[in-house]
């Protein structure tokens, strides 16, 4: 690992909205265009979207990634990683994920590395725009180097178990994108998961000034996977549940994730 952030050559699996969006901010910001490789599925979809960037000179595949990258960020779904198989990776490897529900003991049990760090955060349109916020857990300084370059607002948070509650905060911008945050079911709704995660509170407002005054629809689009944590709180809140139920909803759902996608 090198001392100096930029000179580390950063490997990301997955391109999908994510991943495409850490690219394109670490570029913004002057990171070494060489020093970045990306790898994706296949998708014609996703590789439209690659080439619309001009990020096309960047993929590899993920056996020369795994091998030359200092820092492997993974923000494939939750659901791909298993896919993915061993990596063999040295214990000093960093590895930081951007899954949901992937504890960090399953992580380092299929990397091969223990340098693993959890990063949640809102939505690629947030990090594209300088607005993100994240947690991360547990603290680790080229992590913190990186946030900073990407101008992401980051905590450092208590416990893993704390990463479930900052998935939650992840979507609620593309959920308050069709509820209303002032509302007194809402309201109540915070009080009760601060009990828990105390920081809920403050970042649920800040989550509320990231929803965009138009082109609402896309904005939830992006966040929005197909099996994903925003997608499940949506489908609750659609089927008549409360604010409140749907977010417990999705919390049990982050704690069984693991135990779908390892069985």
């Amino acid at each position: 690992m090198n001392t100096k952030v930029t000179e580390n050559k950063i490997g990301i699996l997955g391109a999908g909205n994510i991943g495409r969006a850490l690219i394109i901010k670490l570029l913004e910001k002057g990171y070494p265009e060489e020093n970045i490789k990306l790898t994706y599925r296949g998708s014609i979809f996703t590789f439209e979207k690659i080439y619309d960037n001009d990020l096309v000179d960047m993929i590899s595949d993920n056996s020369r990634i795994v091998e030359e990258s200092d820092i492997i960020i993974l923000t494939v779904p939750p659901q791909s990683f298993k896919q993915i198989g061993d990596f063999g990776l040295d214990d000093d490897k960093l590895v930081i994920s951007f899954m949901a529900g992937i504890p960090i003991d399953d992580i380092k049990k299929q990397t091969g590395s223990d340098n693993v760090v959890r990063v949640m955060p809102t939505g690629p349109d947030t990090i594209l725009n300088s607005s993100a916020i994240a947690g991360v857990y547990p603290p680790e300084d080229t992590v913190c180097e990186l946030l900073d370059l990407l101008e992401v607002e980051y905590h450092v948070l208590d416990s893993e178990e704390d990463v479930k509650y900052m998935t939650l905060i992840g979507c609620l911008p593309a959920v308050y994108c069709n509820y209303d945050y002032g509302s007194d079911e809402n309201k109540e709704a915070v009080d009760r998961l601060s009990e828990s995660f105390p920081l809920f509170k403050e970042l649920s407002y800040k989550a509320s000034l990231l929803v965009p005054t138009e082109n609402k629809d896309e904005f939830v689009k992006n966040v929005s996977t197909p099996g994903g944590v925003t997608q499940k709180i949506l489908f609750s809140l659609e089927s008549g549940k409360s604010i409140y139920d749907s977010l417990i909803v999705a919390l049990d759902y982050i704690d069984k994730l693991k135990d779908i996608i390892f069985v």
